[in-house]
């Protein structure tokens, strides 16, 4: 975020009445932030979203890949162990995709 001037004074005058501020007033500074707008936030959605796109990609090719490697007919251990394992990959990235999408549905 860019200081312009106004901003820098409105600083310096913050910071020298809170450095003036009497012993009966030592609130002054804490009731003048409080009635401050708050400070805006830069949202980086984005980046979670393009995370969870490929994230998601990337477990959609391992089930294609585990089914089509799958042998007619016999079941194996290492069959049972990977599909455990990308079946609990995929259920914890539903999971937590679901959520952040809560979370900033929120906001």
């Amino acid at each position: 975020m860019k200081r312009d001037e106004t901003d820098k004074k409105i600083s310096a005058l913050l910071k020298k009445a809170g450095q003036t501020a009497t012993a009966s007033d030592e609130w002054f500074t804490r009731r003048v932030i409080n009635r401050l707008p708050p400070k805006s936030v830069r949202s980086y959605v984005w980046v979670t979203v393009a995370v969870y796109v490929v994230c998601l990609a990337i477990c959609l090719a391992g089930w294609a890949w585990f089914i089509f490697s799958l042998t007619p007919g016999i079941l194996l251990v290492k069959d049972v162990l990977g599909g455990a394992a990308l079946l609990f990959t995929t259920v914890v990235l539903l999971w937590q995709g679901l959520g952040e999408l809560l979370r900033t549905a929120e906001t």
